[in-house]
C-alpha cells in the first residue's frame, strides 16, 4: 500500500511540463544547471498557484485540480490541492506528512529510505537539481523564452509508472512554468504554475499539516 502511495505521489508531484517535439538548440545539462544555480542564488522562497490536468485514456473529459505550492530554501515544502478535493503534502524538519480526508500520516524521512527518496525527488524538482538525478537520463533544449527539459527514468521502479517527464523553464526568472508526466500507457498529467511570487516571507505554520 505504501509503495502504491509513493508512486501516486510521484505522479502528482514530480510531474511538470509541455508535450512538444524535440526542437530548439541543444544545451548541455551541466551548463543549464550552472546557469540556473547562478540565476536563482538569491531566491529564498517561492509561492504559486497550480492547475493540474489529468488526461485519462478511457475518459473523454480532463480531470482538473487546483491548489497552491510553497517552498523555501531550507527544503521545506507545502503542496496543497484545494479543488475539487483536499490533499496535502508537507516536508519539514525531516518529516514527510500526508493529509487527506481529515487524516494525517507522518513519516520520518531519515529512517525510511523510500520516503527519503521521494522527498529528495520532490525538492529537486523544485530547486532544479533533478537535472542531474542519477535516476533519470536528461536532455535539454534552449528556445527563445524557455528551456525544454526531457527526463527519462533509468531505474526499474520508476519505469513501471513513468515513461518520461517534460519541463518548461522560463528564461525570465528560471522558474518552472509547466511540467508534464507521461505514464506507460496514454495517460499523462500536466501541471501549470501561475501567479509565482519570490522571496515573500513564509511563516512557519505554512509548512505544518495542521
Amino acid at each position: 500500500m505504501i509503495k502504491k502511495l509513493i508512486f501516486g505521489i510521484l505522479i502528482f508531484v514530480v510531474a511538470v511540463q509541455l508535450s512538444a517535439q524535440e526542437n530548439g538548440t541543444t544545451i548541455s545539462v551541466d551548463k543549464l544547471q550552472q546557469i540556473m544555480k547562478t540565476k536563482t542564488a538569491g531566491v529564498n522562497t517561492i509561492s504559486c498557484d497550480f492547475i493540474q490536468d489529468k488526461h485519462m485514456e478511457y475518459l473523454e473529459t480532463v480531470i482538473t485540480s487546483k491548489g497552491k505550492l510553497f517552498f523555501d530554501k531550507s527544503n521545506r515544502l507545502r503542496w496543497e490541492y484545494k479543488e475539487p478535493f483536499e490533499y496535502l503534502i508537507t516536508i519539514n524538519n525531516g518529516k514527510f506528512t500526508i493529509k487527506t480526508d481529515g487524516e494525517t500520516s507522518n513519516y520520518d524521512i531519515e529512517s525510511n529510505q523510500m520516503f527519503s527518496k521521494v522527498s529528495e525527488l520532490i525538492i529537486s524538482s523544485v530547486n532544479g537539481t533533478i537535472f542531474t538525478d542519477e535516476n533519470f537520463n536528461v536532455k535539454a533544449y534552449e528556445r527563445d523564452t524557455q528551456y525544454h527539459i526531457f527526463l527519462e527514468p533509468k531505474v526499474a521502479e520508476l519505469k513501471e509508472v513513468l515513461n518520461k517527464i517534460e519541463m518548461l523553464i522560463a528564461k525570465k526568472d528560471f522558474s518552472v512554468d509547466r511540467v508534464i508526466m507521461f505514464e506507460m500507457d496514454d495517460n499523462y498529467t500536466e501541471i501549470n504554475f501561475i501567479n509565482k511570487k519570490f522571496n515573500e516571507n513564509l511563516p512557519d505554520h505554512i509548512f505544518s499539516a495542521k
